[in-house]
C-alpha cells in the first residue's frame, strides 16, 4: 500500500516502487505485470492513477506494452553511439550487457552483383560470408550478414569468429578499420527473420546496411544488419 498522508502524488510512489522493484530484480525483465486492475488493488489507487504511473515507466523505456496482451518489463536494450565507429561488441560490453555470438555461416563464395558493388570488386569475385547472430542476456538482438572480400584474408576462416570481431581480426593482420558508411530504415521481419530473432512475423527491424572501410580507404566489409526494434537503439549527436 502506498503513504497517502506524506504529500508525494501516488502515481509517483507508484512509479517508485515499481522502478525499485525493477532494479532489484524482484520484477525481471520479459515478466508480464499483473493486470491494471490487480495492480490497482495492490495500490489502493484507481486505474487512472495506475495508468499514469506506468506511462511514466514506458516513457523511461523500463516497462513496455504490447496491445492486447499486457505490461512487460524491458528487456536490455544495446545503444549503440553511431557518433564514433564502434563494434557490437566493444559497445555491448561498455554497458556492461552479457554478449554472446552465434555463428551461422562461415564460408566462402562469389560475390553477388550489389557485394561486388559495394566492395569495389567484380561480381563473382571470392568472397568470404560471416553471418552471425548476436545475443544479449540470452536473447537474440541482431543478425549480421557480412562480406569481406577474400583476396585481402584468405586465412580468416581460420580464425575464432564468434570470440573476436572481425575489426579485431582485421588489426591483427595490421590494418585498421577506420570508416564506415551506413544506411538505415525500418522494415517488417519476414519469416526467416522472425525465426532467428524469436519475434513474430512483421515485428518491427531496424535494418541496416554498412561498407566499411579500411585507413587506406580500401572496402574491407559490406554487411547487413537486421537489429530487433525493441532490443536496439542509436544515438546520433547531431551539432550546428
Amino acid at each position: 500500500m502506498l503513504n497517502k498522508s506524506e504529500g508525494i502524488p501516488l502515481y509517483i510512489q507508484i512509479r517508485r516502487t515499481l522502478r525499485e522493484e525493477i532494479t532489484n530484480k524482484t520484477l525481471v525483465p520479459g515478466q508480464k505485470l499483473p493486470s491494471e486492475d490487480e495492480l490497482a488493488l495492490r495500490f489502493g489507487v484507481s486505474r487512472m492513477t495506475l495508468r499514469q504511473g506506468i506511462s511514466d515507466l514506458i516513457d523511461e523505456g523500463l516497462l513496455y506494452r504490447r496491445h492486447g496482451v499486457g505490461t512487460f518489463v524491458a528487456l536490455p536494450h544495446l545503444d549503440r553511439d553511431h557518433t564514433r565507429l564502434t563494434s557490437y561488441l566493444e559497445s555491448a560490453r561498455q554497458e556492461g550487457l552479457e554478449v554472446a555470438v552465434q555463428v551461422l555461416a562461415a564460408e566462402v563464395l562469389p560475390a553477388k552483383r550489389k557485394v561486388a558493388l559495394e566492395l569495389k570488386i567484380e561480381e563473382g569475385e571470392l568472397v568470404i560470408r560471416v553471418k552471425t547472430l548476436r545475443f544479449i542476456a540470452g536473447e537474440p538482438v541482431t543478425l549480421h550478414d557480412a562480406y569481406i572480400p577474400y583476396k585481402l584474408f584468405p586465412q580468416l576462416l581460420q580464425e575464432d569468429l564468434k570470440n573476436k570481431h572481425l575489426w579485431d581480426i582485421f588489426e591483427s593482420y595490421g590494418v585498421r578499420v577506420k570508416r564506415a558508411v551506413q544506411r538505415l530504415e525500418a522494415r517488417e521481419a519476414d519469416e526467416e527473420i522472425a525465426a532467428l530473432l524469436r519475434v513474430d512475423e512483421g515485428f518491427p527491424i531496424l535494418y541496416k546496411e554498412r561498407t566499411v572501410h579500411l585507413d587506406n580507404g580500401t572496402p574491407v566489409e559490406f554487411t547487413y544488419c537486421y537489429n530487433r526494434g525493441d532490443r536496439y537503439r542509436l544515438t546520433v549527436v547531431l551539432e550546428r
